[in-house]
């Protein structure tokens, strides 16, 4: 094995400057959760203008994403395991800019299903890149509190996001005489999204220009690709292990994706919100679900760290996907928007706490060579199953058109049962969870 040249062990602490480029990566990956927004906050006009019917709205949020995902992940994750990540991460930025802004200007279902793959795609690379920065940028308890304001502060923001969204929707309808006259005679949704995809190209020398840690640079990768070893000699040992935690996660975001998808739809559909209303009410009920589950987090994280040890991260989100799933079925219940968000932030606050901890459990999993290419694996499975999400719920829907409580039914059903299938899931990855980081730490010294 070649002899690596970086200096080690990292500091301790870690500097200003690893702390201010965290910031700017979570900021330009978080600031792409804002096509979704647009989606949920503007789902009636879009599908209106478009005529889709529910299942083809579900295709639009969920399908088209993980097509080519599924295909462009790994790919990704690979150049970044060898070259600047920040330049891989720059390129996908840019990627999405332009496919944002290319659904804005989409005429049928087949135009937006394509612009919509491709906005699925850029953001395919963006997660595992910044999960396989954080190592290189903190060390030691240094790494887990970068992991936890990671999830923290984007759970918190992504409320800001969403209210964001419904306040830009609603300054387009007011100041649309001003606006230039090509963009005056655009739907609301178009014009949101031509604006947002505009703005995202912001981020691209933003991220370029990011500051790495001085004692292990991102563009010193090399180096890094004469020890990357191959994937599946480790990953074939431990199949069990990941099988059972890449279904459980991706179970979890199936079951979050039902509602986060459809509850939205349901408030205007069915209890008459404005978007404005429906932006402040969501980004209301994410911001404290957020910070609750945060909060409930915190609270036994020091005598449940000292039981259970390293299987902390694993029995944390066994109970936030069993108690998530409860709350999931208790949706049907609302009988107004407040009941609705009241539930919604529970069901939330619940999955929040417990992934917290995911991004440490997916560390701790991985060998460093190999760390990028196995959390995409994770990350790609994951945007399939959420993406199908959408779909069943959109299917039942149509199926059950002739209830009044259809599409509440249908999401409901379909959340609960795959978040209580996660639980029993990660409780069997809990069995064998010990032995793949072991594993993991003796790769890394072989």
């Amino acid at each position: 094995m070649a002899a690596r040249t970086e200096t080690t062990p990292s500091p301790a602490k870690a500097s200003v400057a690893s702390w201010l480029s965290l910031a700017v990566l979570l900021i330009a990956t978080l600031y792409t959760y804002a096509d979704r927004q647009i989606f949920a906050l503007q789902a009636e006009p879009l599908r209106k203008a478009l005529e889709l019917s529910d299942l083809q709205f579900g295709l639009l949020q969920g399908l088209g994403h993980a097509i080519l995902a599924a295909i462009v992940g790994y790919p990704i994750a690979w150049l970044s395991d060898r070259f600047d990540r920040r330049v891989v991460l720059a390129g996908c930025l840019a990627v999405w800019s332009a496919t944002v802004m290319a659904s804005g200007f989409a005429g049928s279902f087949l135009q937006l299903f394509l612009a919509t793959s491709l906005v699925g795609a850029a953001e395919a690379g963006m997660l595992p890149i910044l999960y396989a920065l954080v190592p290189e940028l903190f060390s030691g308890k240094q790494r887990q509190y970068a992991n936890s304001a990671l999830v923290v502060a984007g759970r918190l923001l992504v409320g800001l996001v969403i209210a964001a969204c419904g306040w830009l929707i609603f300054a387009i309808d007011q100041w649309r005489p001003a606006m230039p006259e090509a963009l005056r005679s655009m739907e609301t949704w178009r014009v949101a999204f031509l604006l947002t995809g505009a703005t995202g190209l912001i981020f691209v020398p933003a991220v370029l220009l990011v500051r790495m840690s001085a004692d292990r640079p991102s563009v010193a990768r090399a180096a890094d690709a004469a020890t990357n070893a191959p994937v599946w000699p480790f990953l074939s040992g431990q199949v069990a292990t990941f099988a059972s935690f890449m279904i459980s996660v991706g179970l979890l975001v199936f079951g979050f994706g039902a509602t986060g998808a459809f509850i939205p739809v349901i408030a205007t559909r069915q209890m008459g919100m404005s978007p404005v209303e429906l932006g402040n009410a969501m980004g209301l009920a994410t911001f404290a679900a957020a910070a609750v589950g945060l909060a409930v987090a915190n609270a036994g994280l020091g005598p449940l760290s000292r039981r259970y040890g390293p299987l902390l991260p694993v029995r944390v989100l066994t109970v936030a996907a069993l108690g998530s799933g409860i709350f999931a079925a208790a949706l049907p219940l609302a009988r107004n928007p407040v009941e609705l968000f009241v539930i919604m932030g529970l069901h939330q606050c619940l999955l929040m706490a417990g992934t917290m901890l995911f991004p440490t459990a997916l560390q701790e999993m991985t060998p460093a060579p190999l760390r990028a290419r196995l959390i995409a694996l994770v990350i790609m499975f994951n945007i399939v199953l959420a993406s199908l999400s959408p779909v069943v719920v959109g299917a039942l829907s149509d199926a059950l058109k002739p209830r009044p409580q259809g599409l509440m039914f249908a999401m409901s059903c379909t959340s609960a049962a795959a978040l209580l299938l996660s639980a029993l899931s990660m409780w069997l990855c809990g069995r064998r969870y010990l032995g793949t980081v072991q594993a993991a730490r003796a790769a890394e010294i072989a």
